[in-house]
Parts: structure tokens; C-alpha cells; sequence
């Protein structure tokens, strides 16, 4: 404000770093009045400054989301409430900023997708974004504060750098123009139109030649502005990681934001080659493409969104910016509010031992206003079920081929888990009060037993009708809580058969929904795209129809070199996955597990993986296996290399089954075998042992 002092200046950041992720101190400060009153603020200054210094320390300072996908839940909700020429507007947007508030949230990038206007094109969206201290910025595909997609379809055509530099540059002079004094991230660099790949460029020295010229214009630009020192983000996105590993030249003072495979599997980090840049990432809790994209549902769990960002990002120098896709946004606020805490404090996220029963405990009493303890618990221990059967089999990614090759001891257990999950929902909705359960329902019930239901009606091979008898009732219900408010966020998926088309009152597209109904029973033969099914792995699942192994626990839990082997509760199919923790190079190597195989008949060591990747270039994956007293054994997680790409079959299978095994022959008479730690950021999701090689 005018006229105010450096030191309220100074101390005002202070606090707000301090309080950004705690409601109650944050609501405090609002009642100051809006900082009226210079005393006041001194004040409250002198009793937290050290709080504020060392919380500003300790959180990570950008943690946001990104809209993204947004045409099947969102959209069709804005549409109805807000009309056509509106769309994903305004109104949303205080919806939305509400939210991130609330979850600790302080950096957005805005919807990207065709339909309604280009956010930075009405400056009230910026205003509205100060106004609740979202710093705005955008995607890895819209560079200079510009969004590609709303060019008109001659403009399209010029997006070529070679071919249209004069063009290009004064269309991201608009936004520098407007925007360089504001509070933005700047994300440099250039792609296609609408998340396509580079126009420009015969081979990668050639692609490498051309975006480093587009660096140099768009920093230029920036100096031009007086903004030469703004915060700028490169995003390696997709083909452009291996540009970026060839050897591609940031500019200096630029935050890289890492990138994960679309599925949260983290590809790669910076290693010691990249000291200097900061660091970012940029992670997915929804996704549409190959190899089946999963944006109806938000099934990720709190627990691996703990290891991937909190154990392996933070711990090795992922400290400026945190940004998750979230898809259309309200299906996922828990994520989001496990996005908030775990960036405020990461240290302390690190130390707890069991991170997600925690997040969800504190969700249940902040977001559902549940103030019973032994709800509370009652709750996290249902939400986590939940998330690990969505771990197990995301909805999206059902079907035919993957039912018929499950084991039938775990189909029948698969089933059963949901027949159990469906009714403790009801039974928890029931417990509450009634003023609450719509609530409940909005916030947890729908997704809980959409997800359910779909499971039983792939596992026991239910028909149409049924499937509207049970999924139905699901929409109609939610069309009618708080007075319709939320009516058409969730698409009817009973009628789909194949291809996007408009949504109507009774037949609303969704998500990619295998259907069984629907879907080729032989995965080889052509879908509607005219693509095999296993050509990008729709259908893929490594089950192979045999019995699943002994599932083994360990005997002995060996530490070394300053770390250990530590079962985190809700991580992998298991949900009780061994990580190497701390994931840093050089500690824990050498930690160990051992297991006893005892006398039983069988002849193979399965090795249950998450289907992770390096650290960085240079690394590799490995653990050490003996049998007794022999000599050990190098085993690499398969497909661990982020050159990878999407179309790796291999990987395609893991992403959807969240697992990835490694078999072993056991040596005739073997009684026990030691798994060794060699190199970091290996989890292992379950030991054990099987008859046949």
C-alpha cells in the first residue's frame, strides 16, 4: 500500500509466508481490518517474525494447480450454471480460488482447453487472482502468459518459429505489455499448438538451435519490460525431456520444473549437472491420453503423492515450485488439500509416519467439519481403502481383457473388497448427521461408489441395465444436492459407446470409460480409433491368468549408511510398499531386507516393484539379491531409463497395473534370501515366492 513503511512491507511477506497454509492464523490476520493500522501490523510482525523466517524456510514457495482436460466435468458444469459465452470464467475462478485458499494453494495455471474466452484476456481474472494470493501463471504448451488455442484458424497456421518469429514475438508482446509488473511465473520455451509437438526443427541439434533462440527473444523481451530478473519456468514436458538431455542450454536463473510420466512416476530430477536452476516439478493426479488416460475419478493416492514429492522431490532440491494437474478440480480436493499441507512443511511431512492416514484425518475435520476423533480415523481408514483399490485398478483403465486374466483368488477378493467398501460408505454417510451427508456425498460418497460399482460390474460381468440401475441413481442424486449447485460436473458414462459428442440430459460422455459392453472382447482387434487395443495399451495388465504368489513378509530389516528399508502405509498395490528412505545417493546403500522362503515347493522369487525410474541420467534402479550365503545377484527395475516413451508396451502395462515384476530362479535348498539396496529411490511393493519359472 501507499505510504507504508519498508519494515510492515518486509514483515506483511513474512507473516504471509508464515500462515499461507494455516486457516485459523490466516482467518486472524483477516480480521485486521486488511492490515489497517500500521501499529497492528507492527505488531503482530514483532511476536512472528522468527516463526515467519523459518516457515518461509521450510515450505515450498509455489504449490498450485493446473485445469486441465477440462471439457468432461468442469466445462459441462460452467456451461450450465454460468452460460455458453462464459464458460470456465470468473465465476468459476472465485469457486476455485476459494478452494486453493482453503488448501494452502497459492499458484494456478488457468484452464488451457478451447471454449469461453483466454483467461489473461480480462484483467478482473488477475485482479480476482491478487485479490486471493494466486500468483498466475501458465502450461508447458503456452509460453509467455499466452494461450495457443484461442488463435483464430489462420493464426494457427503461422505458429512456426522459422516461419513466423515477427508474428509470434508481438503475439507474446500482448501479455509482457500488460503483465510484466504483475505477480507471474513466466513458463519460456515453445511447443505446438495446444500441447503438440515443436512445428520446427529436422532433427534434436536443430530443435536445441531454435528454442535456445526462443529463450534468448523471450528473455529480451522480459529485460525490455525492466522485468530481467522475473521468475521464468521451463517445463521438459514430454518430447521435449529428451531435447532437454541432449544438452539444451536454460537460460540462467530459470526454474526447470521436473516431469513425471503422466501417471506420478517422476521421470527424472536435476543430479548435480543442473545445480543452479532451482527446482520444479510439474505431476499429474489426472491425465487424458496414451496409455489410457484417468480423468473421471481422482483415485491418486495421498500417500504416493507423499513419496514422489515429499520424499524424493524435496529431498533432492524440488523447493520453488509444486504443480499438480487436477483435471476439472473439485473431483480432487483431497489431493489438493494434501498438495497444501505437505508443501508447507515438508521436513516435518518426512518425519511422520504415517503420512496419509494423517492428511486424511486433518481433511475430515477441515473440509467435512468432523470434530469426533474416532469419526475422524473412521473416515481415513475408509478413504484409504478407497484409494488403494483406485491404486490397484483405476476405473478408467477396467475392462474386458484385464478381468479375464486377473487370478481367480483375487478377483474374488477384488470383489469382495468392494462389496465391503460400498457398504461401510453407506454406513459412514449413515453415522453422520443428516444436515452433513450431502456433504459427505459430494466430497467422498460419489466417487467411493462410482468406483466400486464399476468394479463389480466389470468383475461379475454385469450388463447395461444394470449398470444404469446402480450408476443412475448415483448422478441423479448428485444433480440434487445444495439446491442443484453441482448439477452436470459428473457425466453420465452408461450410454457411452465410443467417441466424444456433446453431452445431453441423459447421455453425458465421460472419461474414457471402458465399458465392457463396449469395448472389443479380443484386444488385438481394431478399436474406434482404428488402433489395436495392445498397439497403446488400453486394455494392458501383466497379469497373465496364473495364481498370484505367497506374498511374503520380511524377517529381518537391516539398516545402513544413514538410511533404511520403511514400509509407508496407502504406498502401492500393497498398500503397505518398502521405500529406501531417505532417497538421496548414498544413503541407505547397503540397507537390507531378508525373507525366509522355509521349505515350501516352489521355484521362482517374484519382486514387486513400483514401475519408478532413476534419480537422474547416469543412475540406475538395483537392488542385490542372495540365496543363503551364495553370491549376489544385480536386478534393475525394468524400464527405469526416463528416455522412455509413451509407447513402451512394457511400461504402458505398469502404469495401468501400478506394479512391475522382476522373476528370479531360487536355488534348489534355499531357505532365505537377502535383498540389498544399491541405489536410490527403489520401492518395493511386495516379496514372494511361486511355483513354475
Amino acid at each position: 500500500m501507499a505510504g507504508r513503511s519498508p519494515l510492515a512491507r518486509a514483515s506483511r511477506d513474512l507473516i504471509y509466508y508464515a500462515f499461507r497454509n494455516n486457516r485459523k492464523e490466516t482467518e486472524m490476520m483477516d480480521k485486521t481490518a486488511g492490515w489497517a493500522g500500521e501499529t497492528r501490523t507492527l505488531a503482530i510482525c514483532a511476536a512472528l517474525a522468527t516463526l515467519a523466517i523459518v516457515s518461509r524456510a521450510e515450505c515450498v514457495k509455489y504449490a498450485g494447480i493446473f485445469i486441465n482436460d477440462e471439457d468432461w466435468g468442469l466445462r459441462p458444469w460452467a456451461v450450465k450454471h454460468f452460460g455458453k459465452k462464459e464458460q470456465i470464467g470468473t465465476q468459476t475462478y472465485e469457486m476455485v480460488f476459494a478452494l486453493m485458499k482453503e488448501c494452502g494453494l497459492n499458484f494456478i495455471w488457468p484452464a488451457m482447453h478451447e471454449g469461453g474466452y483466454e483467461f489473461v484476456s480480462r484483467p478482473e481474472n488477475m485482479a480476482l487472482a491478487a485479490k486471493h494470493g494466486i500468483t498466475i501463471g501458465t502450461s508447458h504448451c503456452e509460453p509467455m502468459l499466452r494461450n495457443n488455442c484461442y488463435l483464430s484458424k489462420g493464426d494457427k497456421k503461422k505458429w512456426s518459429w522459422l516461419g513466423n518469429r515477427d508474428f509470434i514475438k508481438d503475439y507474446w508482446q500482448w501479455s509482457v505489455d500488460r503483465y510484466a509488473t504483475n505477480d507471474v511465473l513466466w513458463t519460456i520455451g515453445m511447443r505446438g499448438i495446444h500441447d503438440g509437438k515443436m512445428q520446427d526443427g529436422t532433427n534434436t541439434s536443430h530443435k536445441i538451435e531454435i528454442l535456445e533462440d526462443v529463450f534468448a527473444v523471450q528473455c529480451a523481451m522480459l529485460e525490455a519490460a525492466g522485468k530481467k530478473d522475473a521468475p521464468k519456468l521451463f517445463v521438459p514436458y514430454k518430447e521435449v525431456l529428451p531435447i532437454f538431455n541432449a544438452g539444451l542450454k536454460v537460460p540462467d536463473g530459470t526454474t526447470i520444473m521436473w516431469v513425471n510420466d503422466n501417471f506420478g512416476y517422476v521421470r527424472r530430477l536435476g543430479g548435480p549437472q543442473c545445480d543452479g536452476y532451482g527446482g520444479g516439478i510439474y505431476w499429474h493426479a489426472s491425465y487424458h491420453g496414451r496409455p489410457h488416460g484417468y480423468i473421471h475419478l481422482c483415485t491418486t493416492p495421498p500417500a504416493f503423492m507423499w513419496y514422489e514429492l515429499v520424499a524424493k522431490c524435496w529431498q533432492n532440491g524440488v523447493r520453488d515450485v509444486w504443480m499438480v494437474n487436477v483435471g476439472d478440480v473439485f473431483q480432487a480436493e483431497i489431493i489438493m488439500y494434501a498438495l497444501g499441507k505437505f508443501a508447507s512443511d515438508p521436513e516435518k511431512w518426512m518425519a511422520q509416519g504415517t503420512p496419509q492416514d494423517e492428511i486424511l484425518k486433518m481433511w475430515a475435520g477441515d473440509a467435512l467439519a468432523v470434530k469426533d476423533q474416532k469419526t475422524a480415523e473412521r473416515i481415513a481408514a475408509h478413504l484409504g481403502e478407497y484409494f488403494n483399490l483406485g491404486f490397484i485398478r483405476k476405473p478408467e483403465h477396467m475392462s474386458v481383457y484385464w478381468t479375464r486374466k486377473l487370478p481367480q483368488k483375487l478377483k474374488e477378493k477384488l470383489k469382495s473388497r468392494y462389496r465391503t467398501l460400498l457398504a461401510e460408505d453407506k454406513a459412514v454417510e449413515a453415522a453422520l448427521p443428516e444436515e452433513m451427508r450431502d456433504t459427505y456425498f459430494r466430497k467422498i460418497g460419489f466417487q467411493v461408489r462410482f468406483l466400486a460399482h464399476t468394479g463389480l460390474i466389470h468383475l461379475e460381468g454385469r450388463d447395461r441395465e444394470y449398470a444404469r440401475s446402480v450408476i443412475d441413481p448415483l448422478h441423479k442424486r448428485w444433480d440434487s444436492i445444495e439446491g442443484g449447485k453441482w448439477s452436470r460436473f459428473w457425466c453420465d458414462t452408461i450410454d457411452e459407446n465410443g467417441g466424444m459428442r456433446q453431452p445431453t440430459e441423459h447421455n453425458r460422455w465421460s472419461s474414457q470409460m471402458q465399458w465392457p459392453w463396449n469395448e472389443p472382447a479380443d484386444p488385438a482387434k481394431k478399436d474406434r480409433h482404428g488402433e489395436s487395443r495392445d498397439s497403446y495399451g488400453a486394455s494392458a495388465t501383466a497379469y497373465d491368468g496364473t495364481p498370484e504368489p505367497k506374498w511374503l513378509e520380511p524377517a529381518e530389516n537391516i539398516p545402513a549408511n544413514g538410511g533404511a528399508w520403511r514400509a509407508v502405509k496407502g504406498l502401492g498395490t500393497s498398500s503397505n510398499a518398502l521405500a529406501l528412505l531417505p532417497v538421496k545417493p548414498g544413503i541407505g546403500e547397503g540397507s537390507a531386507l531378508v525373507y525366509g522362503i522355509g521349505n515350501e515347493e516352489c521355484s521362482s522369487l517374484i519382486m514387486q516393484f513400483l514401475p519408478d525410474f532413476a534419480l537422474w541420467p547416469g543412475m540406475k534402479l538395483r537392488v542385490k539379491i542372495a540365496f543363503d550365503d551364495g553370491e549376489p545377484l544385480i536386478v534393475e527395475v525394468p524400464k527405469s531409463d526416463s528416455n522412455l516413451g509413451e509407447k513402451d508396451p512394457v511400461r504402458n502395462t505398469a502404469v495401468q497395473d501400478n506394479f512391475i515384476r522382476v522373476k528370479t530362479k531360487i536355488p534348489e535348498g534355499a531357505k532365505k534370501v537377502k535383498i540389498t539396496a544399491v541405489d536410490p529411490g527403489v520401492v518395493i511393493d511386495q516379496v514372494g515366492i511361486s511355483s513354475g519359472f
